[in-house]
């Protein structure tokens, strides 16, 4: 990859991860947006900004996609699945110190700090499930047809979307070049399996993480597919909608309003797409080699490499940094916003990225990479 199209993916990378965490912190300390009682600008522009969270993961999810097909593109045709599914694998194995670590978290929180009732009154948490069906079915990745998602991490349903993704797209890749029996009846028996017990909302997911994907294989390009302009345009667009539209059901008809909020993060996923694809050019010019990258190059990669385990492991932390501050120093939960609220969020969202990264730096290199392909 030329430099700026890595320089673009790793800031993008690193940026979404931050605005998840963000939007989830908020969620937790900051009242709701109709509840509140005096709205500054900085209060409407930090709303509006921290209301990006599910658009963050979509995301996400075309830079993990763009990740896959760029690794599929740069193998042997005939390496490239067994590769990449390996590389899943050894990928796969840092879920273990993840769950584990984030079920000590709930534990300890659910045990010692639930005096505020985050662990079992607050409503989207009432039922926080720790028990080992729990663990090994998300280590399996049942989660969440099959089982609920372990302790207070409600994010390990998106990894469990990310890894039968990539299960799909490798299973229908080898039955399409072999027009054997046995793969082509693999491919559709794995693909009959997920429309079965996948829930509705795996579908947009899949499509979202499809369209990285494609740019990855199909890039780079001698011209844009779209002016530069025309491609920031749809996606400032297609977040714009997404964020104003929230979860309002109504804008059309019944069935349609409910498949427009189920199916609204593609239009996120297709604007990011559009933009990649217009920084992802041909010809390439690599970064030149013995060229030392400048501090502020080297954060952004380090920056980076932590958002995928960000992803995966702020939610149990972020849940007991905000019990204990309720319990131990009485801020409540859902308050105001104010001077003292924000700055407890910036702190909480740097402890868990710091740890994040903390996390990367003791399996990272052990678990193959993390950064490419969680």
């Amino acid at each position: 990859m030329n430099r700026r199209f890595a320089t673009f993916l790793d800031t993008s990378l690193w940026i979404s991860a931050l605005m998840a965490l963000v939007y989830h912190v908020r969620f937790l300390m900051f009242v709701d947006y109709d509840a509140m009682q005096a709205r500054s600008y900085i209060d409407q522009a930090f709303y509006f900004l921290t209301g990006l969270g599910h658009e963050s993961f979509a995301v996400f999810f075309v830079i993990n996609g763009i990740f896959v097909g760029l690794f599929l593109r740069h193998m042997p045709t005939a390496q490239g699945d067994r590769a990449l599914l390996a590389r899943w694998w050894r990928s796969h194995l840092a879920l273990l110190p993840v769950l584990t670590l984030g079920g000590l978290l709930d534990l300890a929180g659910v045990h010692f700090f639930n005096g505020s009732g985050l662990y079992s009154d607050f409503p989207a948490f009432s039922t926080v499930t720790l028990g080992w069906s729990a663990f090994y079915s998300n280590l399996f990745m049942l989660q969440p047809a099959l089982a609920p998602t372990f302790g207070s991490n409600g994010m390990l349903y998106l990894y469990a979307y990310l890894w039968w993704s990539c299960c799909l797209l490798l299973v229908l890749r080898r039955a399409w070049r072999s027009h054997a029996p046995w793969p082509l009846a693999g491919g559709a028996a794995l693909l009959l399996g997920l429309v079965v017990w996948m829930p509705p909302t795996f579908w947009p997911w899949l499509t979202v993480w499809l369209l990285g994907v494609a740019v990855g294989l199909r890039g780079p390009w001698p011209r844009p597919l779209l002016h530069p302009l025309a491609a920031w345009g749809l996606l400032a667009a297609a977040i714009l909608f997404s964020r104003l539209a929230g979860a309002r059901t109504d804008l059309l008809p019944a069935p349609w309003g409910q498949l427009l909020m189920l199916w609204k993060y593609v239009l996120v996923g297709l604007g990011f797409a559009a933009v990649a694809s217009v920084l992802y050019r041909s010809p390439m010019v690599p970064v030149a080699r013995g060229a030392a990258p400048s501090f502020f190059a080297r954060l952004n990669r380090h920056l980076a490499d932590s958002a995928s385990v960000a992803f995966l492991f702020h939610f149990p932390l972020m849940m007991l940094l905000t019990a204990i501050g309720a319990d131990l120093f009485g801020h409540r939960l859902m308050q105001q916003p104010g001077p003292l609220c924000y700055a407890l969020v910036g702190a909480i969202v740097m402890a868990c990225y710091a740890a994040s990264h903390a996390l990367v730096r003791c399996i990272g290199e052990r678990a193959g990479g993390l950064r490419p392909m969680v």
